[in-house]
C-alpha cells in the first residue's frame, strides 16, 4: 500500500520494528533507575560528615583525677564538696584534686630558706625535718621529731574551689576530737588575723582523735593524748589549708614554729 507521500506501506501484524521501539523504552528505563540508584548511595555518603582525623580531640568529657583516697572531686561550682559528711567521720579532705599545678615532686627552699607552693610561700622552720609529699595535693610536708613521738605538719591545696567553707572545715576538724569520755571538746581555741594581706584563720583542739580514715566496716580506736594547730590561708587562687598534728607534748613544743611558719608568709613572687 502507497500513501500520499509515495512511501510504501505494509498492513498487517506488528512487525520487528514495533518491538525494536519497546526494547529502547525498556533500557532506558533500567539506565534512569540506575543512575537513580547510584546518586541516592552517593547522597547519603556525604551526609555521614567528615571522617575524624587521627589525633583530634573527643567530644567526651575528661575524668577528675583521683587523689589520695581514690575518690573524684566534684566538677568546680557544682555543689560543696562536703555535702552529707557526717562532723567526724571522714578526712575533710579525701577526694580533693588540685586541678591546676600539680606538684609531683618535693618543693625545695631557696638559699633564704623561703619555701614556694604555689600562691604562697613561707619561711620553712630550722626544726621541722622536710618530706617528700605523699601526694600531689600536698604542697609541702614536714616532720616533727618529739620524745612523746613526732607530729606532721601538711600544706594542702585543692585549687580555687578549695574543700568547702572555712567554717566547714574547722567544724570538722573540731568534731574529729573528743573529751575522754567521748563528749564533744567544748574548748577549743580559734582566732584570726592578716598575714601580707591574706586573711587567716587559725584553730587549735586537743583531745583524743578519730581521723575517720579507717578502712571500710572497721572500727576506728581514738588516739588519746593527741593535738592538732591548723590555720587556713586565702588566696585569690584558692585557700591553702596547713594542718599540725600528733602527740599533744610535741605539737606544744613546736606551736612556735607553726606560728613563726604562718606570720612569715608572702605572696609568691
Amino acid at each position: 500500500m502507497v500513501n500520499d507521500y509515495g512511501q510504501l506501506m505494509f498492513v498487517g501484524a506488528p512487525t520487528d520494528l514495533s518491538c525494536s521501539n519497546s526494547a529502547m523504552m525498556v533500557t532506558q528505563t533500567f539506565r534512569i533507575f540506575v543512575m537513580t540508584l547510584a546518586l541516592l548511595l552517593v547522597t547519603g555518603c556525604q551526609t555521614k560528615g567528615p571522617t575524624p582525623k587521627e589525633g583530634a580531640p573527643s567530644s567526651s568529657p575528661a575524668q577528675v583525677g583521683t587523689t589520695e583516697t581514690g575518690g573524684a572531686h566534684p566538677a568546680t561550682g557544682t555543689q560543696d564538696p562536703h555535702a552529707g559528711m557526717a562532723t567526724g567521720t571522714q578526712d575533710p579532705h579525701a577526694g580533693m584534686a588540685p586541678p591546676q599545678d600539680v606538684q609531683d615532686v618535693q618543693a625545695v627552699a631557696d638559699a633564704s630558706g623561703m619555701l614556694d607552693v604555689g600562691a604562697i610561700a613561707f619561711k620553712v622552720p630550722d626544726n621541722l625535718q622536710m618530706k617528700q609529699p605523699k601526694s600531689s595535693m600536698r604542697r609541702a610536708q614536714f616532720s616533727a621529731p618529739g620524745a612523746a613521738g613526732p607530729a606532721e605538719l601538711v600544706v594542702y591545696f585543692f585549687g580555687p574551689q578549695g574543700a568547702g567553707t572555712t567554717k566547714d572545715n574547722i567544724d570538722r576538724w573540731v568534731g574529729q576530737f573528743s573529751n575522754a569520755d567521748g563528749s564533744p571538746v567544748s574548748d577549743s581555741k580559734q582566732s584570726t588575723s592578716k598575714v601580707s594581706g591574706f586573711d587567716v584563720t587559725r584553730v587549735e583542739v586537743a583531745g583524743q582523735f578519730e581521723s575517720g580514715m579507717a578502712p571500710a566496716g572497721q572500727p576506728e580506736a581514738a588516739k588519746g593524748g593527741q593535738r592538732m594547730i591548723a590555720a587556713i590561708v586565702e588566696t585569690s587562687g584558692g585557700p591553702y589549708y596547713v594542718k599540725f598534728i600528733g602527740p599533744n607534748a610535741t605539737v606544744a613544743e613546736y606551736a612556735g614554729s607553726f606560728d613563726a611558719l604562718i606570720a612569715s608568709i608572702v605572696p609568691s613572687p
